[in-house]
């Protein structure tokens, strides 16, 4: 492999500002064989250099680690049943045709987003509304990624459980795993290796203010500010920086162990059914974006997720290699563009 195509890419886009830093990892067949820093962990109201263990905030990284690993373990278990209703789990969802296998496979017709903070009047509320909002498609027929559809499956989870989603994920996956920095709610102790996201969620206002609920946007308490050590995606925010969607918190260590622990088909930590769960397309053939139990599986089997604030891990287990990008590409604004062709061009050298 052309490690130095790697740091000479890493070091360009860092250049031509696509993000500020960024921490990559290589394994195959469990072994890293690449690993390093670069550039600037914050550059704005200061600047503090990447370190090899600097927090980031995963984003949406947080569905197949957490959602997906305990929806496993609960299936396992026996306490979860995927073809079952999510009502069954959460009464006040009032959707009896959508199953929870629609929900982690975003099949659900669910929305894609919703500012909830804005449409509900409190977390509590959130459930009952999302029973209520008109759906865009019918359940199992199309793929539409649902951050909305994620929010759910993490209530669902803690109320079958009787556990929140933190102590679950902490007590069920990062400490058997020795995943010692991965959490929800970063300590304060911790914010200051942590990768800033943006400069007062900059982008969701936005998004906000030029969309149906502009008229309320003046109304939210929107936080002021670079956002360090606090999760950037504003729903998983208001649901008190806790849930299915957003939330979670790592270092490119614990993401190296959690990968060391697919590639190795579960390791006696996950069965081999949950590692088929999640490698095997579980959507329509006829849908172009083909998802799996938490994952989007690409054209060559890879397993692959992404994270808004500029995160990703691809594994290939048929290939035994892994490849994990950790960047900051939403600070100190989201409008950045350009990673996505670094993505593209970082897989094509891993993986060719």
């Amino acid at each position: 492999m052309n490690t130095t195509a790697i740091s000479t890419l890493i070091e360009n886009k860092i250049t031509e500002k696509i993000f500020p830093g960024a921490v990559v990892a290589i394994l195959k067949k469990d072994k890293v064989i690449y690993h390093a820093a670069f550039g600037q962990r914050i550059i704005k109201p200061k600047c503090a250099p990447m370190l090899p263990d600097t927090l980031f905030d995963l984003a949406s990284l947080t569905k197949p680690i957490v959602i997906g690993t305990l929806a496993m373990q609960l299936v396992t278990s026996g306490d979860l049943s995927l073809d079952t209703p999510a009502q069954t789990y959460l009464p006040a969802f009032k959707r009896p045709h959508i199953t929870c296998h629609h929900l982690l496979t975003h099949t659900s017709g669910l929305p894609a987003w919703k500012p909830l903070y804005i449409e509900t009047s409190s977390p509590d509320t959130v459930i009952e509304h999302l029973g209520n909002i008109p759906l865009e498609s019918v359940h199992g027929e199309k793929v539409t990624y649902s951050c909305l559809g994620y929010i759910l499956m993490g209530k669902l989870i803690a109320t079958i459980t009787g556990e929140s989603l933190d102590s679950l994920a902490h007590n069920g996956i990062f400490k058997p795993l020795g995943m010692k920095r991965t959490l929800y709610n970063p300590q304060q102790q911790l914010h200051d290796n942590c990768a800033a996201t943006e400069d007062s969620n900059s982008f969701e206002r936005r998004m906000v203010k030029s969309g149906q609920h502009g008229r309320y946007y003046r109304g939210h308490n929107w936080r002021k500010g670079v956002i360090i050590g606090e999760v950037h995606d504003e729903n998983a925010n208001f649901l008190g920086g806790v849930s299915g969607n957003a939330g979670l918190f790592s270092n490119i260590r614990d993401l190296i162990t959690y990968c060391q622990m697919l590639l190795q088909n579960g390791n006696s930590f996950l069965s081999a059914d949950n590692i088929k769960a999640f490698a095997t397309p579980q959507t329509p053939p006829t849908e172009t974006e083909q998802r799996s139990i938490g994952w989007h599986i690409l054209e060559d089997g890879s397993m692959y997720h992404t994270g808004f604030t500029g995160t990703s891990i691809r594994i290939d287990l048929n290939k035994g290699l892994a490849a994990i990008l950790l960047t900051n590409r939403v600070h100190p604004d989201a409008q950045r563009t350009g990673i996505i062709e670094c993505r593209n061009q970082f897989h094509r050298i891993v993986f060719g």
